[in-house]
């Protein structure tokens, strides 16, 4: 289903640009993965956002604001957002639908099929010490090149 009207309802919502756009991120990462809690699309906008941007710690009203105009967006794209309390799978989720969005599926099947199979030999050779290290050293380019992005975005 398409998300374009879901889009548009938070557009026309009478608040804030920083809430209109908090708001568009939530829809997003429901709309692509279940079951996260409160703690992860808090961690998650901090990530998109570089900066912690939310008021949930201090304010359980705003939250609850975030989450009505986001579960009315979804109700205006024709999903139906809730939440699970069982312990395997606690937290939001979109009624009906997988775990993961059709588009993060062929996403993940996409990079799964550029897999180069050398690669694969040479990673399994080494030690789990060096996966580790070797997984550390991608986390710290990846925050390293945020870091550019966001001194960038700043600087415009």
């Amino acid at each position: 289903m398409d998300l374009e009207k879901a889009y548009q309802l938070l557009d026309k919502s009478p608040s804030g640009e920083t809430a209109r756009m908090r708001r568009r991120l939530l829809l997003k990462f429901l709309y692509n993965e279940r079951y996260l809690t409160r703690k992860g699309l808090s961690c998650r906008l901090e990530l998109v956002t570089g900066a912690y941007c939310t008021n949930w710690d201090k304010s359980l009203i705003v939250f609850i604001l975030d989450m009505w105009f986001v579960w009315r967006a979804f109700q205006a794209a024709g999903y139906r957002l809730a939440y699970s309390w069982a312990r395997e799978r606690c937290g939001f989720y979109l009624k009906g639908e997988g775990e993961l969005s059709q588009e993060t599926i062929r996403a993940i099947q996409g990079a799964v099929a550029k897999v180069d199979s050398n690669q694969v030999a040479v990673t399994r050779r080494l030690t789990p010490a060096q996966r580790v290290q070797q997984g550390c050293s991608i986390t710290d380019l990846a925050h390293s090149v945020v870091r550019y992005r966001q001194g960038n975005n700043r600087k415009t």
